[in-house]
């Protein structure tokens, strides 16, 4: 009997952990947003001494004069959307790559983000439909938390990576045939089994 009481326990601070996780809010509903003066969580902390001083530390020594990851991110964009969230059925937001804007403040450095980190976090904020290899293959970036690619295939699009939901992949394979011309789905590939690259399945394909 105690065997089972603890196991019911154990199942219901799962359960909890789920519910009130901020990735679960912003499925359910509700927009997460930065606020640099303040930890996103209740018992974090703010960047102690040390950690600003290791941060300041490492801005001095990184490259960070190298632009050229930045020029090639800019390479083979095509169009962005007009619109930063992505709706679902329900209502909700889905995605809402405007949430994220406040990376952007030009020369705004975070000390609780480790300075290379943050600059990637820069990179991942190209937005919208690129063509990675001309009149062939095209990603669309921004989306979701990975990319999904197409592939101009003799018979329609040749999917890699849905993405994580079905709202975030329809809204791309729209976008896509809005810029570039209808076409079919006539194959999905998955690259490896993570939910982002495969969650969202149902926005391009019904069976």
């Amino acid at each position: 009997m105690k065997t089972r009481i603890l196991y019911v326990l154990a199942v219901l601070v799962v359960v909890l952990a789920f519910i009130t996780s901020p990735a679960f809010a912003a499925g359910g509903g509700g927009v997460i947003t930065a606020d640099p003066t303040k930890h996103f969580d209740p018992k974090g902390k703010m960047p102690s001494k040390f950690t600003i001083e290791l941060q300041n530390g490492m801005r001095k020594t990184l490259p960070f004069e190298d632009k050229r990851d930045f020029e090639e991110a800019k390479k083979g964009f095509i169009a962005a959307p007009p619109y930063k969230q992505i709706m679902a059925e329900a209502g909700n937001v889905a995605w809402d790559m405007g949430s994220y804007e406040w990376l952007l403040e030009e020369g705004k450095d975070f000390d609780s983000i480790h300075p290379s980190l943050q600059r990637q976090a820069i990179l991942n904020m190209a937005y919208g439909l690129y063509e990675v290899m001309p009149d062939k293959i095209y990603q669309v970036r921004g989306f979701d938390l990975a990319n999904i690619t197409f592939i101009k295939g003799n018979t329609g699009w040749i999917i890699f990576d849905p993405l994580t939901a079905k709202e975030t992949a329809k809204a791309a394979l729209d976008f896509i045939n809005e810029k570039l011309g209808k076409r079919p789905v006539v194959a999905v590939v998955y690259s490896h089994s993570h939910a982002d690259h495969y969650g969202g399945v149902r926005g391009v394909v019904d069976e």
